[in-house]
């Protein structure tokens, strides 16, 4: 009689991720991208609208975006605070952008590392639209199109 004798596979350390090869972005980690990109594009839609609001520099979003969706929120925030300068209750203004906060996302995928979001950003008196568009390059997410409505 033979004996043989069995291996098993090791196993990844409890409560961590591991990069090994049978892991891939076709595998197990699609959940873990939808998630990924679900938390980045709640925290791009807030941070625009307080950009828009003046709480926040539209610089803040360099990290995450392209420079042309940098520029164009240093453009309409530039406006925004010229047409707030010139208006008369200024106070009533700043409180319409009063603690923003995402109360409804939607996340798809309409192409292989391409996702597109939809959020509902509510302020103290009223909802705004935002989408977003994210997309893998160089290895990392970037939104690439970003409008508040």
């Amino acid at each position: 009689m033979s004996t043989t004798a069995s291996v098993s596979a090791p196993q990844p350390p409890s409560g961590g991720y591991t990069w090994r090869a049978d892991r891939t972005r076709a595998g197990s980690t699609h959940k873990n991208e939808l998630e990924r990109v679900t938390a980045i594009a709640r925290s791009i839609g807030q941070a625009a609208v307080e950009i828009l609001g003046g709480t926040r520099p539209a610089t803040q979003l360099a990290r995450w975006t392209t420079p042309d969706v940098v520029e164009r929120f240093e453009e309409r925030a530039a406006m925004l605070r010229l047409v707030q300068e010139q208006y008369r209750d200024r106070a009533s203004l700043f409180e319409v952008h009063r603690a923003p906060r995402v109360r409804r996302i939607r996340v798809c995928s309409p192409a292989p590392e391409c996702y597109e979001a939809s959020l509902v950003i509510e302020e103290s008196v009223r909802a705004r639209a935002v989408a977003v568009r994210i997309e893998r390059i160089n290895r990392q997410w970037r939104v690439v199109h970003l409008e508040v409505g």
